[in-house]
């Protein structure tokens, strides 16, 4: 039921449920999944969860005691269906095609899998249970790969990095009989919250996700050969063991924002909370802000200094938020 109820309101979600298939098609092993009535749904898993052009289709993975309402020359006389192996293309009924716009081919057509509870039971119980709540006998089924270049996931291990890569855009992962979904990174634990008997919660404490390489760089040209200042900086990150590293992308190399990214990233040990590392920048860019404010008095020295604090914290929670989504650090 949690997993019809977030189709239903729109979801994405990434299946991942026993062996893995063998052939040219993904049949509920190993499948991304959706609401076909979404007119939208097509161009965003497009674009957002596979990227790749927006006009590329989908298949319907619907259940085989429906498949004759909703598709043309459809036999149910065999074990499986028609389309067990999703091998069949077929007309969408043409009263149907507007209620499945997402599954249905710009020429009305569709290649569709039908669903058996003999040979899927698990992924017939899926679509069943969302036709209970929708009365819609089918959903959107693609493969389960999401980063570019990428197979079809094949483990636990495979189908989590891919979920974790699809931030923004699949916000669900089905792993066997667990369901997996994405935990924002939580300032108020962060910090230490405040619970309903009034006590405050101890802060958490970073920590990163394993050993990692920084590597720094600037480029010396004729904006600055012979002229005063430097370059910026260049800073990135290697983290072999962090669940979203990537050899294939940039030789797993990562990019951070600035030095205080990379050196935040140092601090998370485990033992060093928020407050330490508040406490830590202050004193020296405290020391800075005032510098500039000298050079440039406006007598408003109050409200500069809660401006200061504002922006301070700001930057620091928005950098360990940042390595937090990229699984560099957790708390």
């Amino acid at each position: 039921e949690t997993v019809a109820r977030e189709l239903e309101a729109a979801g994405v979600v990434a299946w991942f449920h026993g062996r893995s298939e063998a052939g040219p098609r993904a049949l509920g092993s190993r499948s991304i999944i959706a609401d076909p009535r979404k007119i939208g749904m097509k161009s965003f898993i497009n674009e957002h969860v596979k990227n790749r052009e927006p006009f590329r289709p989908f298949a319907p993975s619907v259940l085989e005691e429906h498949a004759s309402d909703w598709f043309e020359s459809v036999s149910t006389n065999q074990v499986g269906g028609a389309s067990p192996y999703m091998s069949l293309t077929t007309k969408v009924l043409p009263e149907k095609q507007t209620e499945i716009p997402a599954v249905t081919h710009i020429d009305g057509t569709s290649r569709l899998q039908t669903v058996s509870s003999v040979l899927s039971p698990r992924y017939h119980k899926l679509i069943s249970t969302f036709y209970n709540f929708t009365g819609m006998p089918m959903v959107l089924n693609t493969s389960f790969n999401t980063l570019k270049g990428e197979p079809i996931v094949e483990t636990p291990s495979d189908a989590i990095k891919s979920f974790l890569y699809s931030m923004g855009s699949i916000e669900m992962l089905v792993l066997g009989d667990f369901v997996i979904r994405r935990k924002e990174a939580s300032v108020p634990n962060l910090l230490g919250k405040k619970t309903a008997d009034g006590l405050v919660t101890e802060p958490a404490c970073p920590k990163t996700m394993g050993p990692f390489i920084y590597e720094s760089t600037c480029q010396y040209d004729d904006e600055y050969q012979g002229g005063e200042g430097i370059p910026p900086l260049k800073i990135r990150v290697r983290m072999p063991n962090r669940p979203m590293h990537n050899d294939d992308e940039n030789d797993g190399w990562f990019e951070l924002l600035d030095e205080l990214e990379a050196e935040m990233l140092g601090l998370c040990d485990g033992m060093t909370t928020f407050q330490d590392m508040l406490e830590r920048y202050y004193p020296a860019m405290k020391a800075e802000s005032e510098a500039e404010e000298a050079k440039n008095p406006k007598g408003e020295s109050k409200e500069n200094d809660e401006q200061f604090d504002k922006v301070l914290l700001e930057n620091l929670i928005t950098r360990l938020t940042r390595l937090y989504e990229h699984t560099f650090v957790s708390w």
